[in-house]
Order: C-alpha cells, then structure tokens, then sequence
C-alpha cells in the first residue's frame, strides 16, 4: 500500500484558479453532464438505482484513496481532521450507496431534492472558488476535480430525470435535509473540537473560523454563530434559485422553442 500510494505521489504546480486547467475542464464538464443527464434521464428505477450504486462505489473507492494518501504521503501517519469525509461534497457518496436500500418514498424523494439542489449547488461553489481543487499532488488535484464534476453529474441527472424537484414543497423537503445533515455537522465539530484539535469543520459551520472568501471576514468580525447564520441562509437562496430554474426547466425549454420557431418563420417570410 505504501508503495503504491508513494508512486502516485507525483508533485505538480497546483493550476492557478480561472486557469486553462481550471476553465477547461469545468466547462468541458458541464457540457458533459448535460449530455451525459439527458442521454440517461428516461432509465427505469432499477436502472437508475444501479447507476448511483455504482457512482457510489466509485465515489467510495477514490475517497479511501485520497484519506490514505494524506494520511501516509500528506501528514506522514497523522489523521488531518481537516479532510474527514463530512462536508456537503461528501455527502452523495453516502446517499447514493444506501438509497438502493431505502423503501421509504418520502426519505427517497427528500435524498434526490437534496442532491438535486444543496449538492448541485456545492459542486458549482467549489468550482467558483477552485483553491480547494487546486493541490500540489497531481492525483489530489483531478480527485477534486473530479470529484465535483461527477456532484455536477449527479445533480443535473436527478433533477432531468424528473425524480425531483417537481413540486412547490420539493423545496422545502431538501432543506429540511440539509438542516438535519447541518446539525449532524455542527455536533461533530463541537463533539470532536479537542480531538481533531480544532480542525474538523464539517459543513463549514464553526465553530472553527470559516475557511470560504467573505464568510472568513465574517466570521472573524462577528463571531462563528453570526457566520453560521449567514452561511446557511446563502446555501438556502443558492439552493432556491437551483430549484427554480429545474422546476421551471420545461417552461424555459418552451420559450427558447417558441423563439426559435418564431425566428425561423420570420425569415423564411
């Protein structure tokens, strides 16, 4: 395992955010998962289950490898609480393994809300702001692109495939899940503040000092709570806005259809 965790570690200049690397492959890859959740939004459910099963597995598999990569090659044998899996990114490597098991219709439809909006809209943060992305390990640093691109994936799928996001309360269902996994967050950080030595800050939610441009300054000038607050509420509009533009998605579709055959009769008079 050494062994092989020493010969990925292949050191790079970290790619400088808004850069050829950065700018490529987040627009390649929101073109792919546009193709990719158009091509498969019309599966059946077992299709579909299979399908996050699998992601699941994969998503799995490389965040084993990049905990093990920092814990041997990053931190020479010592656990860095800063990377336990338990930040909004993380989390639809634990839905998509357990939502093959889940019966419950209401849970199902809350877990394919949250991806679809809170998750959606992670991956498109992290993407805005790519420092996080952007490491000096060459495997660390498509991991996290990767990683992201596939929450992009996930998201725009679940929410074309109509799985989601189709009524007024759809809404209020996956904040309601983000509140729960918020304070799962926030007990974890409090909980764990000795033993993590004040590293752990899952869901960026303190009491730690937010690592996240303008909410640091915040927190700094205001307090954690203050931050807490206000880093909330911002996911909840971002998140609102992602579940406007799906649930109006057929409306827009309908728009630029009827624009483009008004153009095309237009011109052909």
């Amino acid at each position: 395992m050494s062994y092989f965790l020493k010969s990925t570690a292949i050191k790079m200049v970290p790619p400088k955010p808004y850069g050829l690397f950065h700018l490529s492959f987040f627009i390649l890859g929101l073109i792919i998962s546009f193709y990719l959740a158009n091509k498969l939004k019309n599966i059946n459910d077992k299709q579909n289950k299979k399908l996050l099963f699998l992601t699941g597995i994969f998503l799995l598999v490389i965040e084993i490898y990049k905990e093990l990569f920092y814990f041997y090659i990053v931190n020479n044998g010592h656990y860095d609480w800063s990377t336990f899996p338990f930040q909004l990114c993380d989390i639809p490597m634990y839905i998509c393994l357990i939502i093959v098991f889940i019966k419950n219709k209401k849970v199902e439809e809350g877990m394919y809300n949250f991806m679809a909006s809170y998750n959606l809209l992670g991956a498109f943060i992290t993407f805005f702001e790519p420092s996080s992305l952007c490491r000096p390990y060459l495997f660390m640093t498509i991991h996290g692109f990767l990683w992201h691109l596939i929450l992009m994936f996930l998201g725009i799928y679940i929410a074309m495939s109509g799985r989601c996001l189709k009524q007024k309360k759809d809404f209020i269902t996956s904040t309601k899940v983000y509140v729960i996994l918020c304070s799962i967050a926030l007990l974890l950080n409090i909980s764990l503040s000795n033993i993590s030595d004040g590293k752990l800050n899952a869901f960026y939610l303190g009491p730690v000092t937010s690592p996240i441009v303008v909410f640091q300054d915040i927190s700094i000038k205001f307090g954690w709570f203050t931050n807490l607050l206000v880093f909330v509420l911002a996911m909840t509009l971002g998140a609102y806005l992602i579940y406007i533009f799906f649930y109006n998605l057929d409306n827009i579709k309908m728009f630029i259809r009827n624009k483009y055959v008004k153009r095309q009769l237009n011109e052909n008079k």
